[in-house]
């Protein structure tokens, strides 16, 4: 039986419609899981929803709400979606408790190392000095920068020169990591790109879009989705 992959949507800014790239359904298919897509809950139910699945994938999307890490929001700090910050950092907390295999991307990473007890850079352009482009004008499709391959027990064994281009789409990043967590990769300009807890089966976070990179051919990027669906069934069959 394959594992079931639970994919979380992002609500649309009308705030009645929800809205899922195609590209992470085919990515987990194409390396033999099943997708479901997760609405947002209340909070009370997200146990009862990830009793359902056996890995989550957190997708990019909206900004978090700095509240969350202690700070008043900037200027250029994007639009804000409580009931998705609030769905979103519960499954995050009970998937780390479960031992649960996750694998977020852009929002999902930052939601990662929120809950952890890190902190965001509310605007990258605005916050770092010299960055980078960490938001690209063409598709994700196609890479922008480099990141370099620093530590943990996932990415860096993918990467025999541990060195890569990634796609860029994003207005936060990571200012200080969280408790217990793992920097996986940097960018030239310092910013933290991927994160993990090397003490779990697999969590991983990545600030840019590797399900892109997948479904196009690009092995290690295949390899990153292989990984996390092996675990998945690692995890179901050990919870019986």
């Amino acid at each position: 039986m394959k594992p079931i992959i639970g994919v979380t949507a992002q609500m649309q800014e009308n705030l009645y419609d929800y809205q899922l790239q195609p590209v992470y359904i085919s990515a987990i298919l194409q390396e033999g899981g099943i997708p479901i897509v997760l609405p947002i809950v209340p909070p009370e139910e997200v146990e009862e929803v990830l009793d359902l699945v056996d890995g989550i994938v957190m997708t990019g999307g909206w900004d978090i709400d700095p509240n969350y890490y202690g700070e008043e929001p900037l200027p250029e700090t994007g639009m804000l979606n409580f009931e998705m910050d609030e769905f979103d950092s519960t499954v995050v907390k009970q998937v780390i408790a479960r031992d649960m295999p996750f694998f977020g991307t852009c929002r999902g990473m930052q939601m990662l190392n929120v809950v952890t007890g890190g902190t965001l850079y509310q605007s990258v352009l605005d916050q770092m000095d010299h960055p980078i482009k960490h938001k690209q004008d063409h598709g994700r499709k196609f890479p922008v920068h480099h990141v370099e391959l620093v530590g943990g027990k996932i990415l860096q064994p993918l990467f025999e020169n541990g060195r890569t281009r990634v796609n860029s789409s994003h207005n936060q990043g990571v200012k200080t990591v969280g408790d217990g967590v793992t920097v996986a990769a940097k960018a030239p300009d310092g910013l933290v790109e991927a994160i993990e807890l090397e003490d779990k089966r697999f969590i991983l976070g990545t600030q840019w879009h590797p399900e892109n990179f997948a479904v196009n051919g690009h092995e290690p990027s295949r390899e990153i989705i292989a990984e996390f669906i092996r675990a998945a069934v690692e995890y179901r069959d050990t919870r019986g």
